[in-house]
């Protein structure tokens, strides 16, 4: 799976950037982009829960996280850092300034292994708040709606509660 999901997204980074003859160029474009797609998530999610508390912000987050986290754990990895990799010819990933910050040596597989397990907790994190808040938020907002058809139907509603 790692490898075919590599093959394909460096077929179509070849593809997208046919102008660019250098691998190296393409690898530098890919992680550019790469970095900003992980900051421009990073932003949204802390906008998303206090600047701007939209619950469809947060669900559509939430989906995006859980793409990528499926997508981290198929291919032991992020699919983008392993084309990066092979077009600059490096083993460099994005986990190597924080270690390196705080002076941890880690091998190839301990990379992945962090990676994972980060994913892992924030999906985790981002789905027990959503559930939250579809609890708090939702539900009585639909109760509260589900009350006001009954009292206009004059449809009795169940006495038990969600």
């Amino acid at each position: 799976m790692q490898h075919y999901a590599v093959d394909w997204t460096e077929w179509i980074v070849h593809r997208m950037f046919f102008w660019e003859t250098d691998d190296a160029k393409k690898g530098r474009i890919v992680r550019a982009i790469h970095h900003a797609g992980v900051y421009a998530i990073a932003t949204l999610i802390v906008v998303s829960h206090t600047i701007y508390p939209a619950f469809w912000l947060q669900t559509i987050l939430l989906g995006v996280c859980v793409l990528i986290w499926i997508q981290h754990i198929l291919t032991r990895g992020c699919v983008f850092s392993k084309v990066e990799q092979k077009l600059l010819k490096d083993e460099s990933s994005f986990l190597d300034p924080f270690l390196e910050l705080y002076q941890i040596e880690a091998s190839e597989n301990s990379k992945q292994g962090i990676l994972m397990l980060g994913s892992t907790l924030f999906v985790a994190l981002l789905s027990l708040e959503w559930v939250a808040r579809v609890f708090h938020k939702v539900i009585p907002f639909v109760q509260a709606q589900l009350q006001v058809v009954s009292s206009v139907a004059h449809i009795p509603l169940p006495t038990s509660s969600l």
